[in-house]
């Protein structure tokens, strides 16, 4: 079991240098998006706002979010989220979906009935 992604854990794994993203804003990215696992995903109970740093959190949800994190730092450079001059096939949109954070997701889902 690991522990709830610090802002220096973080910013090690995506390597977003602090003169692109202070630790405020990278804090906040964090903070949005431990949010967002935690309305699909059980989780273990933790402090709200901010996450209880000694918390014992599962790897795979730990692994999510910062892939989460990534994906959300990368998708800062294309604020429009259309990639691509359109030359050939147009301009392409973001995707919304990650297969990746699904896969490591899944077992952890809510399954919702109704």
């Amino acid at each position: 079991m690991a522990k709830v992604p610090s802002v220096d854990d973080v910013r090690k794994w995506v390597q977003v240098p602090a003169t692109s993203v202070d630790d405020a804003q990278l804090s906040q990215v964090i903070a949005a998006e431990l949010a967002g696992q935690a309305l699909s995903c059980r989780v273990p109970p933790m402090v709200d706002p901010p996450p209880d740093p000694d918390a014992v959190y599962p790897d795979a949800l730990a692994q999510a979010i910062y892939r989460r994190v990534a994906r959300e730092l990368a998708g800062r450079q294309v604020p429009l989220g259309i990639v691509g001059d359109g030359a050939e096939y147009g301009p392409n949109a973001l995707a919304t979906f990650d297969a990746e954070v699904e896969r490591i997701e899944g077992p952890y889902r809510m399954v919702v009935f109704g």
